[in-house]
Formats: C-alpha cells, sequence, structure tokens
C-alpha cells in the first residue's frame, strides 16, 4: 500500500474520524474516514477525490462523509451496541462457564448486572466512537457514585465493560478500548466474629427450631459449625458437598479420628483436601451425620431435601443476617460483619494459637500466606499481638 505524505494531512474536526491527504506517489487528493470493521476489513472508508486544490478536496471529502451516514450504511441496525457488542459478548461468556460444573455461571451474573443497570448508559451508543463511550462510561462511573457506591464495587461493573470492548477488538468488531476513569481500590480490613459470638448464633438458631419446628434453623446451624470448623469458603462450596465427599483417617501416632473433606471445583483448584477442628469432628458432625438419616452417598451433605443450592444459600444468608443483628453482633468497628467473615474467624483462630503454622493454614484454607496477609492479618489485633510479643519477649 502507498506511504501517505505527511505534510499533506489537513483533519477537518467538525466530522469525526475525516482527514484529506496525498499519497507520495499522487497528486491527487484522498479522503478518509472510519466507518466500523463490520463495514470494511480495516475499519477505514478512503476514497479518491479526484483533485489536486485542497479547497475543492475538502469540500468533496464532507460531501462524502455526510453521504455515507445518511444512508444505509448508518442504519441503527447497523451500529446496534446490544446487538453486535452485547450480545456476542455475553453468549461467549456463558458458553465459556456453562460446564463449570457446582459454581455459578460468571458469565450470567455479568449479563445481569449490564441489563439490570448498565445497558441504560450505552444501548444508544455509537460503539465506532470512541469519544461517545468514553462519556457513557464517565456518566455510568458518576451516577454510581451519587448513589454511594464505593469505587471497590464500581470496579465490578468497569470490568465487565473492559472484558467486553476487548473480546470486541479482538474479533475485530471495535479499533480500540476506550479510556476508563481511575478508581480507588481499598482492601478494607476485614472483621471476624469471636467464637463466643458464633456459639450466642447457633444458640439463636437452634431457639427459633424450637419455636416454629422449622428444620432449616437446625441446618444453618450445621452450615455454620462447618464453616467455622476448617478452612473452607462460606457460599454454595460447602452447600455442594456431598456425603461421598469426606472419610475418617486414623493418626496412628494420636489414635485420633481426622475427618476429611474433598472438594471439587474450588475458586483456585479442580480438587482440595481440608481436615476439620477436632472438637467439631467428634461432637458437631455425628450430630451432623444423623440428621437426615435416610440419604446415600450421592445425597447433599447439607440439606439434602433442598435441590437449588443458591435459593438455599440465599436464604441461609437472610437468617443469618437478621440473627447477628437481633443480637448485635453484625456490626464491628463501624464495619459489618456478613456470613463470609467466618472464614475470617478460622483463619485468625489458627494463627494466634500457632503463628509458625502460617504455611499450613494457606494450604488448608486453599490459598496463599500473601492473601492471608492482606485480606486476614495485616491490620488485624491477632497480627499486632504477634508482633508485640516478638518486640518484647517475655523473660
Amino acid at each position: 500500500m502507498p506511504k501517505i505524505l505527511k505534510d499533506s494531512i489537513t483533519l477537518i474536526p467538525s466530522c469525526k474520524t475525516l482527514k484529506v491527504f496525498k499519497y507520495v506517489n499522487s497528486n491527487k487528493y484522498y479522503s478518509c474516514f472510519y466507518v466500523g470493521l463490520h463495514s470494511s476489513l480495516n475499519g477505514n472508508k478512503i476514497e479518491s477525490l479526484k483533485t489536486e486544490n485542497i479547497k475543492e478536496a475538502l469540500k468533496k471529502a464532507k460531501n462524502i462523509y455526510h453521504s455515507w451516514f445518511e444512508q444505509s450504511h448508518d442504519s441503527s441496525e447497523k451500529v446496534n451496541f446490544i446487538k453486535n457488542i452485547a450480545n456476542p459478548y455475553f453468549a461467549y461468556r456463558i458458553r465459556k462457564y456453562q460446564n463449570t460444573l457446582g459454581k455459578e455461571n460468571t458469565g450470567e451474573r455479568d449479563k445481569q448486572r449490564f441489563f439490570n443497570y448498565m445497558v441504560k448508559y450505552f444501548e444508544k451508543v455509537d460503539y465506532r466512537d470512541n469519544e461517545q463511550l468514553t462519556t457513557a462510561i464517565e456518566d455510568m462511573v458518576q451516577n454510581l457514585r451519587m448513589d454511594k457506591k464505593t469505587d471497590n464495587t464500581i470496579s465490578k461493573y468497569t470490568n465487565t465493560l473492559s472484558s467486553m470492548f476487548s473480546y470486541a477488538v479482538k474479533n475485530n468488531l471495535m479499533r480500540v478500548k476506550p479510556d476508563f476513569p481511575k478508581l480507588k481500590i481499598i482492601n478494607n480490613a476485614r472483621l471476624s466474629y469471636f467464637n463466643e459470638e458464633l456459639n450466642l448464633i447457633t444458640k439463636r438458631l437452634n431457639d427459633e427450631y424450637k419455636k416454629i419446628e422449622d428444620k432449616f434453623y437446625l441446618e444453618t446451624k450445621d452450615y455454620i459449625n462447618l464453616i467455622r470448623s476448617g478452612g473452607f469458603r462460606p457460599g454454595l462450596e460447602p452447600l455442594r458437598i456431598k456425603k461421598f465427599q469426606y472419610r475418617f483417617i486414623e493418626d496412628k501416632k494420636t489414635k485420633d479420628k481426622i475427618l476429611v473433606f474433598t472438594l471439587f471445583n474450588t475458586k483456585t483448584k479442580p480438587k482440595h483436601q481440608l481436615t476439620t477442628h477436632p472438637y467439631f469432628t467428634k461432637y458437631v458432625f455425628p450430630e451432623i451425620q444423623n440428621r437426615n438419616p435416610d440419604t446415600n452417598a450421592e445425597s447433599y451433605l447439607l440439606f439434602p431435601s433442598y435441590e437449588n443450592r443458591q435459593k438455599v444459600y440465599n436464604r441461609i444468608v437472610k437468617i443469618f443476617t437478621r440473627i447477628s443483628k437481633e443480637l448485635n453482633l453484625y456490626y464491628r468497628n463501624g464495619s459489618t460483619r456478613p456470613i463470609y467473615s467466618i472464614r475470617h474467624t478460622f483463619i485468625k483462630n489458627r494463627y494466634a494459637e500457632n503463628p509458625q503454622s502460617l504455611e499450613v493454614i494457606a494450604r488448608q484454607s486453599n490459598t496463599s500466606t500473601k492473601m492471608i496477609h492482606k485480606n486476614y492479618l495485616d491490620e488485624d489485633d491477632i497480627m499486632m499481638i504477634e508482633e508485640h510479643r516478638k518486640l518484647y519477649p517475655s523473660k
């Protein structure tokens, strides 16, 4: 392809992306403007203006530009953001995650977030125009902030858009990604529950069962006792455990029985094994085993009579949050303590009892020592106590 004579380039600000230029081997002017990769292999429409006069060239270039966009080339169907950008991306994402056994389809989650909130900012945007896209993103971020959303939350929205635009560029639907505003992502200290507080919550669950005789409360207690006993990730992971996924092994030295769980398709790897606290193994787990005697190896360990795991988890969270608030436990130091905080309780308790076992705690919790420091210990009193002991060792 012939080279453009750089000194000949003239931009026309009133017509976005339109420029007039000459090739080094030609005296005639040419016009060029962006029309989208769906209309041209390189996304540009280049046409000879058949004149050596710059004023005439500019006039012809404007006419060609306006004529092209007035015709069917610029119909709403051709530049439909939902049809051409959003839908292909979400179809790809959903297809990518549909065979992820036992996990929520993140493509479905991202699609729901987009169509529940973001779509109104982009459905009428010409995605060929980077300035329009950037403005739409800035408007969305500004409104999210006005809705009191933190930058951590806003980043979930912008990450979806960023991935969408990357997919569009990769598949030649767009030339480049638009700009995104900078966000201040803050990792807030995650506060745990104390064991005494969790005991109060499980006692309340037992009391509520006695009042209304709804077995769901007892099984919610089982769920809490399970996730506080080992390095489980609260959520759907413990609810998907089936009876064939646990076994007992014997410590030859102490003769103690050790309860081992095998988890599949976890957040970080396809298979993970972990053990549970000896007290849970000896006193609590037999109660869970006896809760539903008429089940088999393929039955769920918890809530075996319910098929919809997500629905079960949603109700667990609702019950836990309500009871924690009623007991004045949900808020601590200005922060909330949702059910996921029980994972923090387990990790911090293990570290407090034996700081030298951090590597083991990380392996059992299916994470890294770096992540434990970052999310669980760096701003916690347990770490401060341990550092104090090292600074001022007792004589």
